[in-house]
């Protein structure tokens, strides 16, 4: 039987991952995504799989099934475990791949294309193109001599925004087939309600731009394109120009332009650096950072940070995205900013400004009807959500297997289980402001200073000047401390200094460590915390 176990996304949002192995050991990886951190406090931004724990028999191909960053932001990582993987995806998502891969050799890159069959390792793999709320998503089918699986995940049955659509005819074909394991999308078992059509919410948009007296700033994925153009065209119709603002959404359209643009008239986008020059009550800003991401576009304009536009009274803000469970105390908090300096917040709660680019549960059953698979497996979601979709399967009379991150599988004609077996790969932490990675030691010591607080001690030291040492400072961060108990701490530092014999003092390095020694053990003998402690002999 072949083997599979997801490196992430099952018990959790984000970082979708799924290795597949077949019965000679040919591996190859669904996906290779990132997660929002739920270290954020410690300055982590994302978290991504440690595919270099995977060992030596690396993947030889990854399949993608779009470019939103929880699919696709670890392929660098990827490629860094992996050189000579090859990348199988859509013509959109290669051209996303090849911009995030551009600083590496060129990757050997296979385009699916519908009704045609591309080589996987040992996988034949074929695609449907999909509605989702990124252009290029595809369903995806892998064939082997243990049987077959089909991976249906962010999509909706519904036309996206970009008017794409899913033919249900090819998704019931491979169920005519024969699908031995379903992997379905987990994120919106629990919607039981109908979301509004594309139609709507492009009229529900520019209705809320037309009565919006002052500036009126759009908040959605960097990638939604879709949205993007009804808020474009929402513009236009008001007498209004759009301009987009954040690093994201200008790639994003730059990727679009290159493979046929949006259709929008010549003009109508104006670049970010205009924004100062451009009344505000004749501009539609779309700003990424849908989630309150530190250092977004949103993030920066919430608090006055966005060159060019501050929020003020008559302005609106238009949060035209899904929040994403685990983002909403930080949206909210962000949504507060907006209210105090006079703009109003409106987001899908209140108008139908965005439908999800997931199935709900009506969705889902009608693709269980479709795909008619012996066993499914649910992904894309937490525990909860994952058990939602199993029970719609089982409603159905459908075998269902729920695992989470690390849990080995064994599928295939013979049926689906769980060996037993836990393979976690671990994660590789992005800082949130350059996403570079932290080591695991950065991470303790960040830690370490939240939760129990920093205390230095500086010391002039000179070797021209009788005595040597010079007045000691100590200053304490991120704890409690008297000013009684600073000045003990810098007596008794010098008491124990000047016990010692002339020559040790003469060495800065057994300054630094007896400092450090005493001062450790003398602060938590007297307050019982274990702060980090620096001492800086400072040669003058």
């Amino acid at each position: 039987m072949a083997r599979l176990v997801a490196l992430g996304g099952l018990g959790e949002f984000g970082a979708n991952s799924m290795l597949v192995e077949d019965e000679g050991g040919s591996r190859v990886l669904l996906d290779a995504g990132a997660a929002f951190s739920d270290l954020a406090a410690f300055g982590v931004g994302y978290e991504v799989p440690d595919f270099g724990a995977l060992g030596p028999d690396a993947p030889v191909a990854v399949v993608l099934t779009h470019a939103h960053d929880d699919h696709v932001k670890g392929i660098t990582f990827l490629r860094e475990a992996a050189p000579a993987i090859e990348v199988a995806a859509s013509r959109t998502t290669l051209a996303w791949t090849r911009r995030a891969l551009a600083n590496g050799t060129p990757v050997v890159a296979h385009e699916l294309i519908t009704e045609s069959t591309v080589s996987a390792g040992a996988f034949s793999v074929r695609a449907v193109p999909v509605s989702h709320s990124i252009p290029g998503t595809v369903a995806l089918r892998l064939e082997g001599e243990d049987g077959a699986l089909v991976l249906a995940t962010d999509l909706r049955l519904a036309p996206s925004a970009l008017e794409e659509t899913t033919s249900q005819e090819a998704l019931a074909a491979w169920g005519d087939a024969g699908t031995d394991l379903l992997l379905l999308d987990s994120t919106n078992a629990l919607v039981t309600a109908e979301p509004p059509a594309e139609a709507t919410v492009a009229a529900a948009l520019e209705e809320q731009v037309r009565k919006v007296r002052g500036a009126v700033i759009a908040v959605s994925f960097a990638s939604q394109l879709g949205r993007f153009r009804q808020l474009a065209r929402a513009a236009a119709e008001c007498g209004r120009l759009v301009v987009p603002v954040g690093r994201g959404l200008v790639e994003s359209l730059e990727v679009r332009d290159s493979l046929g643009g949006l259709g929008l008239p010549p003009g109508l986008v104006r670049p970010a650096r205009e924004l100062p020059a451009l009344p505000r009550d004749r501009v539609v800003v779309v700003a990424t950072g849908s989630q309150g991401e530190p250092g977004s576009a949103f993030s920066r304009l919430a608090v006055d940070l966005l060159p060019g536009l501050r929020l003020r009274a008559g302005d609106t803000v238009l949060h035209a995205a899904r929040v994403i469970p685990g983002n909403e105390r930080r949206l909210a908090l962000l949504f507060d900013h907006c209210v105090r300096r006079g703009a109003r917040v409106v987001t899908a709660a209140e108008a139908p400004i965005h439908a999800s680019g997931h199935p709900h549960r009506a969705e889902l059953e009608r693709i269980l009807e479709l795909v008619r698979p012996r066993w499914v497996m649910p992904v894309h979601g937490r525990r909860r959500h994952l058990e939602a979709v199993a029970e719609l399967a089982r409603g159905r009379g459908v075998d269902t297997l729920v695992v989470e991150n690390g849990e080995e599988v064994a599928w295939g004609r013979a049926g689906v289980v769980a060996t037993g077996e836990l393979r976690q790969v671990g994660r590789t932490l992005l800082d949130d402001v350059g996403e570079e990675v932290l080591d695991a030691a950065i991470l303790r010591h960040r830690r370490s200073l939240a939760r129990e607080g920093l205390v230095v001690a500086v010391l002039p030291f000179s070797l021209a000047v009788r005595g040597g040492i010079g007045e000691i400072q100590i200053h304490v961060s991120g704890m409690p401390m008297s000013g009684a108990l600073v000045d003990h701490l810098a007596a008794g530092l010098r008491g124990e200094i000047e016990r010692a014999g002339v020559l040790a003092r003469r060495d800065p390095e057994w300054l630094r460590s007896t400092m450090t020694r005493w001062l450790r053990s003398e602060v938590r003998r007297r307050t019982r915390r274990r702060p980090v402690v620096v001492a800086l002999v400072v040669e003058l």
